[in-house]
């Protein structure tokens, strides 16, 4: 099955996230594509209000927290991807992350999104399950959302 847009993987580094990796592997190669790993640096909003109180030396820039991300990307890549036989791509984002990934999965016209998902319900779910939620009901490619 050729001719497919890549298979995206985003990853926050936890563990549950870490569950959809093995359906992005098998994807990837089923659909013989290549295998985007992405991470969204979120801007806190609270960094905002704080500058004005504190000030930006105690503050981490967005080029820090990229930099920070692209290392642990790059960690996480080596740790799990090493020998793997398709092409492996890495993308730093920043923004949103549902938003971030939706809007790269259409840059690339990817062949599929794979999420590993914490399972929450209930408030947890209002609270940290919601970028897995608006990536399902807003992508315009087919999402595969693996519970940890």
């Amino acid at each position: 099955m050729t001719g497919q847009g890549p298979i995206i993987f985003p990853t926050d580094f936890s563990t549950a996230s870490l569950a959809g990796l093995p359906w992005a592997k098998r994807m990837a190669r089923f659909m013989e594509t290549s295998l985007h790993v992405i991470y969204a640096v979120v801007e806190p909003q609270i960094f905002r209000v704080l500058e004005i109180e504190v000030g930006q030396a105690a503050l981490p820039s967005v080029d820090e927290l990229t930099t920070g991300a692209e290392t642990r990307l790059q960690a996480f890549v080596a740790a799990h991807l090493e020998g793997l036989d398709l092409p492996v791509v890495t993308r730093i984002l920043v923004g949103n992350p549902a938003d971030q990934i939706i809007q790269y999965a259409d840059e690339v016209a990817a062949g599929m999104i794979v999420i590993g998902a914490h399972g929450y319900s209930g408030v947890r779910h209002l609270i940290l399950g919601s970028m897995t939620e608006s990536t399902l009901q807003h992508a315009q490619c087919p999402v595969l959302c693996v519970k940890a």
